[in-house]
């Protein structure tokens, strides 16, 4: 299902033409040393390219760590914090050689045949016939049992004993080549890559955390592609993964998840896909997008056989066919089109904007949030006339975001009559755009709410405000969290009617979030919110609001609003109300 395309053998051809001047040379030299990579420190890897003008056999020594033998003692310390010993790890010490021409693992330590070495070490000195080409030798050293400069004192002095005493296993970790041929250097590697890039429609190669990238292209007629993709993902989740979408019917025609990948050699999350595949005409929009670890910039396990292809290539098999293929700018979420944007949000915000519609209008909400369990932790909700919420962000309208099964995505097109609404956007205290606590999206930065015309036209028709204070309010205590008790004053000078406007939770028939009113001279209540005069808010059945006028003599007045310990602003504990920046109390002067 994923396997190789005979594309990759045409590249031979041009990259034999890449020829360094001493590949013409005569005679062929005699075999010397030419890879030597030592001197490995824990987590990093280290690589040497290297290129053979004739086809010969090359002489390997190498020295790596399996898993389970990375060091007595730190296997110990391995098993201490963790209880266990895992089988089948990749190991910590391993070295690989890639043909850079087909990508593919030519040779590699830990499928070798070794033998025991210095302390826990498994050494390998053999031959290895390989025909002519480009290759590149890699090193790298990912030790489970190691701790960073961030761990407790104690157990980073341990362990620097242990790898740089007299037992290090440091000094002789590495590998050495022997062979006719000579070592590539950065111009002729960016040769190769030409090469191999020739006849590519889309080239992403993913450098750092937090990266999305994305590109459109048309086809005139069906078209076979060739795709390549590296990236990290599990069972529960696409972490670094590339996608196609075709644009005119909006559907997802690949994604790189783990079902539909192979291993990429490595730590098992390090997956690839290299398939051929025929696109219909049409137009397309290729994505790439890593979340806030483990990508070339930082690898935290270890790296994939060949770690400077970690993102998506897409290519088509018959030359002649690219002439075909236009490539065009492509923003999955337009600036030009966008009227909203509550985005990057950090903990703890609420954050809220006004928009008015002179006329109906289909717009594309485009949502980024927490959820899990059926529940929405970070969301949002647009309310409309007389506070009516007329969408809002539930988890079973959600989508996968990418990253953690938590981060959820809502991508989808509102039609809504003319008038006056605002957008909201909430998050809890954890896991947001300024600081995750597990695997990003790869779209974090738009993590909140952004509005957009459908149509991906500039919304001529829509005019933005901030939140403006109501001139006609006296007194508010509103966005109540939990175990709360509050109180504001106000003063009338004449006799008057005033509006109350209150939200609350109700249990059973009683209220265990709810606002009164005190005459501040008396301390008698004028006015409480009670079960019976009040009507359900939306959402949950126990929301519960109360929108009237009161008429109240000149005077002074105390307004008083509690909340119990659970189902509050910013705290719900089922679904909240439909306007949830309003629980609390609210009093205005009555037009």
């Amino acid at each position: 299902m994923h396997s190789s395309s005979p594309l990759w053998t045409g590249c031979l051809v041009v990259a034999a033409a890449l020829a360094v001047p001493w590949l013409d040379e005569d005679p062929v030299p005699a075999p010397t040393g030419l890879v030597e990579i030592q001197e490995i420190a824990p987590r990093q890897v280290k690589s040497q390219a290297f290129q053979l003008p004739s086809a010969g056999t090359v002489q390997i020594d190498a020295v790596g760590l399996d898993a389970d033998n990375e060091h007595g003692t730190l296997t110990l310390l391995k098993t201490m914090s963790d209880g266990k010993r895992s089988a089948g790890r990749p190991w910590a010490g391993n070295a690989w050689i890639l043909d850079l021409t087909t990508r593919s693992v030519v040779w590699e330590l830990s499928k070798a045949k070794t033998s025991r070495g210095v302390g826990d070490t498994l050494t390998f000195s053999g031959s290895l016939a390989l025909p002519a080409g480009a290759y590149e030798a890699f090193y790298s050293f990912y030790p489970t049992s190691y701790v960073s400069d961030d761990d407790k004192q104690e157990k980073r002095s341990l362990l620097d004993r242990l790898w740089n005493g007299p037992n290090s296993v440091l000094e002789t970790l590495g590998v050495s080549i022997r062979a006719s041929g000579g070592l590539l250097d950065d111009q002729d590697l960016a040769r190769i890559s030409e090469a191999l890039t020739t006849n590519a429609i889309v080239n992403f190669r993913a450098t750092a955390h937090q990266q999305l990238q994305e590109s459109g292209f048309s086809l005139t007629a069906p078209t076979q592609v060739d795709v390549y993709a590296i990236g990290e993902a599990r069972e529960d989740g696409d972490f670094d993964s590339g996608w196609i979408v075709n644009t005119d019917t909006k559907q997802k025609v690949w994604a790189l998840t783990w079902k539909d990948s192979d291993p990429a050699g490595g730590a098992d999350k390090n997956r690839s896909a290299h398939f051929t595949k025929t696109l219909p005409s049409g137009h397309y929009a290729a994505f790439y997008g890593t979340d806030d670890s483990h990508d070339p910039s930082a690898w935290n396990a270890s790296p994939p056989h060949d770690p400077d292809r970690w993102g998506l290539l897409v290519r088509v098999t018959d030359a002649s066919a690219r002439a075909a293929v236009k490539t065009f700018a492509y923003e999955h979420v337009p600036a030009a089109a966008t009227f909203v944007a509550l985005t990057d949000l950090g903990d703890s915000e609420d954050v809220a904007r006004g928009f008015t519609l002179a006329s109906p209008m289909d717009i594309r909400v485009y949502a980024l949030g927490e959820g899990r369990n059926g529940r929405m932790f970070d969301y949002g909700w647009i309310v409309g006339p007389n506070h009516r919420r007329v969408w809002e962000m539930r988890y079973d309208d959600t989508a996968a975001a990418g990253g953690d099964a938590k981060n959820r995505l809502v991508d989808r097109v509102l039609h809504l009559d003319a008038g006056d609404y605002t957008v909201y956007f909430v998050t809890d205290d954890s896991h947001s755009a300024k600081k995750w606590n597990t695997s990003a999206p790869p779209d974090g930065k738009r993590w909140g709410i952004t509005l957009l015309s459908a149509n991906g036209a500039a919304p001529a028709a829509v005019t933005t405000h901030a939140e403006v204070a109501d001139p006609s309010v006296v007194a508010q205590i509103v966005r109540v969290r939990d175990h709360e008790r509050k109180q504001t004053t106000f003063t009338l000078a004449h006799d008057s009617r005033v509006r109350i406007y209150a939200l609350g939770e109700a249990d059973d028939d009683e209220l265990a979030d709810y606002g009164w009113l005190e005459d501040a001279k008396s301390h008698r209540k004028v006015w409480e919110m009670t079960y019976p005069t009040t009507e359900p808010a939306g959402g949950a059945a126990k929301n519960r609001r109360f929108d009237g006028a009161v008429s109240l003599p000149a005077g002074d007045y105390i307004v008083h609003y509690v909340t119990d310990g659970s189902h509050a602003f910013g705290e719900w504990n089922a679904d909240p109300p439909d306007d949830p920046m309003s629980w609390g109390i609210t009093i205005s002067r009555d037009r």
